[in-house]
């Protein structure tokens, strides 16, 4: 693997600035900016993966371990995300609600403009766009 570019303290700077789910679109434009491709939220370990072009980096940050159900559930991602969407609910209890419904990683595609929901069995439970890219 080459060198990755990506810069931490701009990463964890952008994440600061997010004040609730409504701010998602700027941190999205703010990531791709810093030329992330992607990343993933990994829900069992609290960590997220950012990638690049040149690779991938691991990062703690605000992320809380969850343990993931072993059957998931689309209708109940599909609540949660909503519910993350309108401000209802925090960062961490998204986080609980995405382990309940089976969620073992999402993961935001800039250059797709989608966030996808994964199981354990790497089936997609729910894409949903991302606005303002």
């Amino acid at each position: 693997m080459r060198l990755v570019m990506l810069n931490y303290n701009a990463i964890q700077k952008a994440v600061d600035a997010e004040q609730n789910a409504s701010d998602f679109p700027k941190l999205m434009q703010a990531f791709k900016k810093m030329g992330v491709l992607k990343y993933d939220y990994l829900v069992e370990s609290g960590k997220y993966r950012y990638y690049d072009n040149d690779g991938y980096l691991d990062f703690k940050m605000n992320g809380v371990p969850q343990k993931v159900a072993p059957k998931s559930n689309a209708t109940q991602i599909k609540a949660a995300v909503q519910k993350a969407q309108t401000g209802q609910i925090t960062f961490e209890v998204f986080c609980e609600l995405a382990a309940a419904a089976g969620i073992i990683y999402w993961r935001s595609d800039l250059t797709q403009k989608v966030v996808s929901y994964y199981d354990r069995t790497d089936d997609c439970l729910l894409a949903e766009p991302i606005p303002g890219l």
